[in-house]
């Protein structure tokens, strides 16, 4: 049994028991006055500067403590994998089906969890409100970091060193710092390190090299990427020599580009220049396309709107103006997809088993993605599935068929040696629209299935 936070908890605890306690906790976070915020009785108003003051300090320290709970009883989780046992999803997919966090935050709460239960000294000073999560999470990152030659009492050494400076430097002044702590724990094999570290870090660079983009609410673009030293320059000398051109061009017609737009622009004037080369490869069998939804006489010239279909996200369509639409077309091979009378897109028929090339586009117009719930993989990463198998005589059509990403068509692909109560089912609900009963008894009362659809056919 282990002290935590105020509560006991065995290490026995059965999975119900542990996924109990995570919904406790999950209601806790989700309503942080419950912890005693207002312990004085007042309202905010009524604390004067120093009181306001302090009782936010009080209350970031509980604060602290309560995420402490959580990631303890998160890396529990997955290390025992009882999500997988319970709900048939990993723990960070069964966040994400509870409606509580994003597939991204998800991913991210996991590892922080799993770093925590690694380094004790740190877990400690979270629980007491001595560092926030964010200074805690860049205390985890850069202990990850140091040399393998230091000893497991160096590294606590290093821990208990940074969690003691944490109120007088931030995130960003902890990480500055756990790069110097091998001067000041080992200086003996600084020198070395040093060299090493380096090396460790270009590594580290171009493993960790990413870049990765999101839609808005709005349905604008955000783009975030990190790159190593050398090829970052690259892009940076690149993208510069680009963003005179278009401030350049702009000021030909009276417009004042910001540095930050003209960039942007160069950005798009690298994909167009790309996109026009006959060697663009192709993902999935298919070239790279834009998907565009409009009226026939809207694209003649009627007064109207177009529609993007979200092709990477999955997200709900968004709208475009229809000169936009129509300047896409100016280059473009155009693709028509008859609708019928409720826009839905006709079945296609029997003649060919996989769902390539155009025929893809008929689930893609419905599904936008990866239609298990809580999935946020775009059409580009996915597969299309067939709900009832094509040995088994089922059709290549858009009610037979569904979007998948790997992962997910693994996991319900029907195994015909198996029971059938020990898998997915997927079955289309009266709008057409597809939605995932899990294996008996997973989730759901003995004898029943638990039945989820992704959030994009509810919205």
């Amino acid at each position: 049994m282990s002290e935590y936070g105020g509560t006991a908890v065995q290490s026995s605890a059965t999975d119900a028991e542990l996924g109990a306690l995570l919904d406790y906790w999950t209601a806790q976070l989700a309503a942080e006055n419950a912890f005693d915020a207002d312990a004085d009785g007042l309202e905010p108003w009524q604390f004067d500067d120093a009181g306001l003051l302090a009782e936010l300090g009080r209350v970031q320290r509980q604060r602290s403590g309560l995420a402490a709970r959580w990631l303890k009883l998160l890396a529990e989780a997955e290390a025992r994998q009882a999500t997988v046992r319970r709900a048939s999803l990993p723990t960070a997919g069964w966040l994400v089906d509870g409606n509580t966090h994003s597939a991204r935050s998800a991913r991210d709460e996991v590892q922080l969890a799993a770093g925590l239960a690694a380094q004790p000294v740190v877990a400690q000073a979270l629980t007491s409100g001595q560092v926030s999560v964010e200074q805690a999470q860049v205390i985890v990152r850069g202990l990850g970091r140091l040399p393998a030659e230091l000893s497991m009492t160096q590294v606590a050494e290093v821990a208990a060193d940074l969690v003691a400076r944490a109120a007088d430097f931030g995130p960003a002044g902890l990480a500055r710092l756990v790069n110097r702590a091998v001067e000041v724990i080992a200086p003996e094999v600084a020198e070395e390190a040093d060299r090493c570290a380096v090396e460790r870090l270009d590594a580290e660079q171009r493993r960790d090299r990413y870049f990765s983009w999101r839609q808005d609410f709005d349905g604008a673009w955000l783009f975030q990427g990190k790159l190593g030293t050398v090829a970052g320059q690259q892009l940076i000398s690149v993208l510069r020599s680009l963003v005179a051109g278009q401030s350049s061009a702009a000021a030909l017609v009276g417009v004042e580009l910001s540095r930050g737009q003209a960039t942007a622009d160069a950005l798009v004037v690298l994909a167009e220049h790309f996109a026009g080369c006959q060697s663009l490869p192709t993902v999935g069998g298919e070239c790279a396309r834009v998907t565009v939804n409009i009226d026939y006489d809207v694209l003649c010239g009627k007064l109207g709107t177009a529609t993007l279909i979200n092709t990477e996200t999955g997200n709900t369509d968004t709208p475009i103006t229809a000169q936009e639409a129509r300047r896409i077309a100016c280059d473009a091979m155009l693709l028509p997809i008859v609708l019928n009378g409720n826009s839905e897109p006709l079945d296609v028929g029997r003649e060919k088993r996989l769902f390539s090339s155009t025929l893809r586009q008929v689930p893609i117009n419905r599904d936008r993605g990866c239609a298990f719930p809580g999935c946020d993989r775009g059409p580009a990463e996915c597969e299309g599935h067939h709900i009832l198998s094509w040995r088994a005589g089922g059709e290549t059509s858009l009610r037979n068929g569904v979007l998948l990403c790997t992962y997910h068509h693994h996991l319900v692909e029907p195994d015909p040696n198996a029971p059938p109560d020990s898998q997915w089912q997927i079955q289309l609900d009266a709008h057409g629209d597809p939605e995932f009963g899990s294996p008996v008894g997973r989730g759901a009362p003995p004898g029943q299935r638990r039945w989820r659809q992704h959030h994009r056919y509810r919205t």
